[in-house]
């Protein structure tokens, strides 16, 4: 009789064990974040700059990679922004002159680093929008950049506009000398973009 007792104590024990052991992972599964989905938009950027002779100005088509959720709430973008990811592919330069987007290509040498990327890092809301600090990566440089981002609502979407000057010559980037040294483009450049994004 002592035996079936125990018996019985056992199984009940192990039911027992087995409950929490379901509950426990059901609350774990439950206590998980869920992994949120980063939505993906095209962004227009103009590169614009001047010569010893004249200014130049070209346009690229790029994409942001932004994934939402953050503690920091942003005009138009109530849940913020957890991480985002600007891109642009050389070879998609459109410049008013196919001599001109060469001499670009040749200066960025776009078959050994075809792509320009920005990676945020960290926002503060300022005003009309943001203040963005992230590492943008030209050829095998990067460095750290913060640049003012305007966020205009329209609708279910958010306009936002950006822009910040570089010297070319901080990331590695020789300016192009051209017609015999007659035309020298200058190191002073000034990147701008702008998106709509549907949050």
């Amino acid at each position: 009789m002592r035996t079936v007792r125990m018996r019985v104590m056992q199984m009940a024990s192990g039911a027992g064990l087995g409950r929490m052991l379901t509950a426990g992972m059901v609350g774990l599964s439950l206590a998980q974040p869920h992994a949120v989905a980063a939505q993906q938009s095209s962004v227009a950027f103009t590169v614009s700059g001047n010569s010893t002779i004249r200014g130049w100005t070209c346009t690229v088509p790029g994409t942001a990679q932004i994934t939402p959720g953050s503690a920091t709430p942003v005009r138009g973008l109530a849940d913020g922004v957890q991480a985002a990811t600007l891109t642009v592919r050389l070879n998609d330069f459109v410049c008013p002159e196919d001599e001109m987007r060469q001499h670009l290509l040749e200066a960025m040498r776009a078959t050994q680093f075809p792509e320009i990327t920005f990676r945020l890092q960290s926002y503060q809301a300022s005003g009309q929008g943001v203040v963005a600090t992230g590492t943008l990566t030209i050829l095998d440089a990067t460095r750290e950049v913060s640049l003012p981002i305007t966020l205009t609502p329209s609708g279910s979407s958010v306009r936002i506009e950006g822009g910040l000057p570089l010297d070319m010559t901080t990331y590695g980037v020789e300016p192009p000398v051209v017609m015999l040294g007659m035309m020298r483009v200058r190191p002073q450049i000034r990147i701008e973009f702008s998106a709509t994004l549907t949050p």
